[in-house]
């Protein structure tokens, strides 16, 4: 089932007319790495205000999410002297590795920010940074 997760949301886009080949594909590109990360220091500032554990487990999240559709997906050349992978089975391999860690990122992210909701709901938070606030906030 998880499996048809990455097709689905191709299928969805698809309908609405966003294809990998379209020119708002092409466009949004360039900006989807700096996009990924400002969105994942933003989660790990955030976990920050809930505990140590919440903030590593964010910051590993989105570490593997961030491998997978960046440096897996771009075929991860380490540098000029490494050789390119050829094989059928090497590149397979890849893809798999690619999807694992995709998923045990998204799996990470998804049971930290559910255990942020219930933490802060049992008021079970101890804010690593505490934020005071400021005189201009208060206005």
């Amino acid at each position: 089932m998880a499996a048809a997760l990455p097709g689905t949301v191709a299928s969805a886009f698809g309908a609405v007319g966003i294809t990998g080949s379209g020119v708002f594909a092409r466009t949004l590109a360039p900006a989807a790495q700096p996009l990924f990360i400002v969105s994942a220091v933003m989660l790990v500032f955030g976990g920050l205000l809930c505990s140590k554990v919440v903030t590593a487990l964010l910051a590993s999240g989105s570490a593997l999410l961030y491998v997978s559709m960046f440096v897996l997906a771009s075929g991860g050349s380490m540098g000029d002297g490494m050789m390119a992978m050829t094989s059928a089975r090497h590149t397979t391999a890849a893809s798999q590795a690619d999807a694992l860690t995709f998923y045990a990122g998204l799996s990470l992210l998804t049971l930290t920010i559910a255990a942020i909701v219930w933490r802060r709901r049992h008021a079970e938070c101890r804010p690593v940074v505490k934020l005071s606030r400021s005189p201009a906030l208060r206005a």
